[in-house]
C-alpha cells in the first residue's frame, strides 16, 4: 500500500490509513456509479473521499508501471490548479493499493467544499438568476484558460460554486484528466461542448468570452454551437434513453 499525506494534514495520518478497510462500511454516500464518493467526519475536518472504480487489467499495468494512477494524478494537479490561482478542495492525500505488484484499488482524499451546488444548476434556475450565473462562469472558464489549465472533462458536474460576498466562486473537481499548456481557440470553445444549453446560452457565453480572450466573437460563437451539437449528438447516439431530457430543437 501507498499512502501520501499533505503536510499540512498530518494530524489525519491515522483516519486515512483506515479508509482502504472503513470505507465500504461507514461515512455518507454521496455518489455510487463508475466510481464512489463519500464523506467522512474526523478530527473536526469534513472530508471527501473518492474511490477509483479497479482497473481492467491492462490499465492496472500502465498505472502500475508507466503511468501516475488516478488517484496520485488527482492529487498533483490539486496542487497545480491552486498554484496557479484556481480554486480546488484542498487535497489531503492519496491512497493505492496494490495486489501482486499490479494497482488494483486508490482513494484520492479532499477537503468537503460547502458549495451550493454544481453548474448543472443552471438547468433549475430563473432567467436573470440563471445569466447572473452563466456570465461568472463564462468570466471563471477564460481565466482557468489564461492560466493555461485544460480541464479535459469539463462537464457541469465538475464545476462547483458558491455564491459569495464578493460574487459566484467556482471550484473544479474531478482532476485526474487535465493538462496545463498555452490555450488556444479549438480547446477554449471546446470546453463549452458539454454545457446542455439552447443556442441563444451559447451565444451569450460566446460573446462574453471572446471580449476577455480577444477573439472574434461570431467565429467563436459558431466554435462553440459546432463543439456542442457534436458532443450532444454523439452522447444521443450512445444513450437513446436520455433523448427526453434533452432540446431536440438544439441537436438537430
Amino acid at each position: 500500500m501507498k499512502i501520501i499525506i499533505s503536510p499540512k494534514y498530518k494530524q489525519l495520518t491515522e483516519f486515512i490509513y483506515s479508509i482502504p478497510e472503513i470505507f465500504s462500511n461507514q461515512g455518507e454516500l454521496l455518489y455510487n456509479a463508475r466510481n464512489t464518493i463519500k464523506v467522512f467526519q474526523a478530527n473536526g475536518f469534513t472530508i471527501n473521499v473518492k474511490s477509483f472504480k479497479k482497473p481492467i487489467f491492462i490499465n492496472r499495468l500502465i498505472y502500475s508501471f508507466i503511468r501516475k494512477s488516478k488517484a496520485e494524478r488527482s492529487f498533483a494537479n490539486a496542487f497545480e490548479v491552486q498554484h496557479r490561482g484556481i480554486s480546488t478542495p484542498d487535497p489531503i492525500a492519496y491512497i493505492e493499493i496494490y495486489n501482486k505488484g499490479l494497482i488494483s484499488r486508490s482513494f484520492y482524499i479532499s477537503i468537503q467544499e460547502n458549495v451550493e451546488g454544481t453548474m448543472k444548476e443552471i438547468y433549475k434556475r430563473e432567467d436573470n438568476s440563471c445569466k447572473e450565473l452563466i456570465q461568472a462562469f463564462t468570466m471563471f472558464t477564460a481565466e482557468l484558460h489564461k492560466k493555461g489549465i485544460f480541464h479535459k472533462d469539463y462537464s457541469p458536474g465538475n464545476i462547483l460554486f458558491k455564491n459569495t460576498l464578493g460574487g459566484y466562486r467556482f471550484y473544479l473537481v474531478d482532476l485526474n484528466r487535465m493538462s496545463f499548456k498555452k490555450i488556444n481557440i479549438l480547446d477554449s470553445c471546446k470546453s463549452f461542448s458539454r454545457l446542455r444549453a439552447d443556442d441563444d446560452t451559447l451565444n451569450y457565453i460566446g460573446e462574453e468570452y471572446s471580449k476577455i480572450r480577444k477573439y472574434d466573437e461570431k467565429f467563436c460563437q459558431q466554435l462553440i454551437q459546432l463543439y456542442n451539437r457534436r458532443f450532444w449528438k454523439r452522447h444521443l447516439e450512445r444513450h437513446p434513453e436520455s433523448k427526453y431530457e434533452f432540446n431536440q430543437k438544439q441537436m438537430a
